[in-house]
């Protein structure tokens, strides 16, 4: 199991929630904290300003000995938090660069918090709205977007900028997010992997 959060930044969603956008931030790094006293050992007790867990028995508890906490963040106090008390950073960069930049802010605010950059995980979301297509988009498309061949050389910048992996969402013709140039499920995992297969011959997949 991996645990991805982020602040919010609808404000219908702290509409419905009941709860201020003001602080967003700091509630955050606090229910995480709460999250993880939870995943602890019982009896669990948490005082914070934000949230309180008298004395409790929480059950049932993970399998795992360490849940990761992935965190969403592009902004510069977002990074430097999921820098200082995430396990990993879940960008949303629109250009390798941008990538590079943000993953360099993230593991500085590791470094300084005392952590190893190399203990943490780092996955890029593909941009909105990008497209994945049969035909080449030229040098005007989206970072990620494209033929396989194209998207494979972007998954080779996102490599070298420091992305551990990238996350790809489903097929417009499948009624969600991100465009595929495929009208099913058979045709879109066959496109993607023409970019696996792209991606293997620049040596960019991990071993």
């Amino acid at each position: 199991m991996i645990a991805g959060v982020g602040a919010g930044w609808q404000h219908h969603e702290f509409d419905t929630a009941n709860v201020s956008r003001s602080r967003r931030g700091d509630r955050l790094e606090e229910v995480i904290a709460a999250m993880r006293a939870a995943w602890a050992p019982d009896p669990v007790r948490f005082d914070g300003e934000f949230y309180r867990i008298a004395p409790s028995e929480v059950n049932p508890k993970p399998v795992q000995a360490n849940i990761p906490v992935l965190m969403a963040a592009m902004t510069p106090a977002a990074v430097e938090r999921a820098g200082r008390i995430a396990d990993g950073l879940l960008p949303i960069a629109s250009s390798a660069r941008e990538l590079g930049d943000v993953v360099s802010a993230f593991h500085a605010a590791a470094r300084a918090a005392g952590r190893d950059p190399k203990d943490l995980t780092v996955i890029n979301q593909q941009p909105f709205p990008v497209q994945i297509t049969r035909k080449p988009m030229g040098s005007n498309r989206p970072f990620l977007g494209g033929s396989p061949t194209e998207v494979a050389a972007d998954l080779a910048a996102a490599r070298k900028a420091g992305a551990s992996q990238v996350y790809f969402a489903g097929g417009q013709g499948l009624g969600v997010g991100i465009g595929l140039d495929a009208t099913d499920v058979d045709e879109w995992l066959g496109l993607l992997a023409e970019v696996m297969q792209a991606a293997d011959d620049l040596d960019v997949l991990a071993d």
